[in-house]
């Protein structure tokens, strides 16, 4: 966090008139996940149900789950980016305080990079709830998916390196929402990619 954030309560909330805006860098962020939502339609349109399913082992995601797993992840970040955008987003005393936040958001971008370097074990609490799925996943996804991008959209105003959120699966991390954006697009991307091996494993259900 900034050394000289000020706690006053119009410099609190994130909507503020301050300088730090970056409209570029949200349209790129905008733009991985429109390349995320055109990976999708190209690589899983014409599956059948029974290969959205297929996991390679069990102890693997199919499809179905690591596009399941995405949409969870989205949702926990609807409350506070809507309570941005609305306003009404105050950071509370650790948010404004804590010096790990910038940390923890070069932590999480070195973690969810795209292009895996170890294996992640997800939290319980965005893990796939179910082992089945109906086809219909992939137009909820797909919708899900166009609504985060939306509320992203919609913080082309914030400052979005004072911004400091707590992530929702672990309340002492927090980092700043430049940082959230960048390391949520990577994991898109990250499990994406992990559903695309699961459809060119030799394995696959014709």
């Amino acid at each position: 966090m900034e050394s000289d954030w000020s706690e006053t309560s119009n410099q609190q909330r994130t909507t503020s008139n301050q300088n730090m805006k970056d409209e570029s860098f949200i349209q790129s962020i905008l733009q991985k996940g429109k390349d995320a939502a055109e990976k999708v339609t190209s690589n899983f349109s014409s599956i059948s149900e029974t290969q959205l399913n297929w996991k390679p082992s069990s102890q693997s995601w199919s499809i179905a789950q690591c596009l399941q797993h995405l949409m969870i992840s989205h949702l926990a970040y609807f409350p506070v980016l809507n309570q941005i955008i609305e306003g009404e987003f105050k950071m509370s005393f650790w948010e404004r305080n804590s010096p790990f936040s910038r940390f923890w958001g070069r932590e999480m971008k070195e973690r969810l990079q795209e292009k895996v370097k170890g294996r992640l074990k997800a939290p319980r609490k965005i893990q796939p709830t179910k082992s089945e799925y109906h086809i219909v996943l992939l137009d909820r996804y797909q919708e899900n998916l166009e609504e985060f991008l939306n509320l992203i959209s919609k913080c082309n105003k914030v400052d979005l390196d004072k911004t400091i959120i707590t992530s929702p699966l672990l309340s002492i991390v927090t980092y700043s929402l430049r940082d959230a954006f960048q390391f949520l697009l990577q994991h898109e991307h990250r499990h994406i990619n992990q559903a695309i091996r699961v459809k060119e494993s030799e394995s696959f259900p014709n």
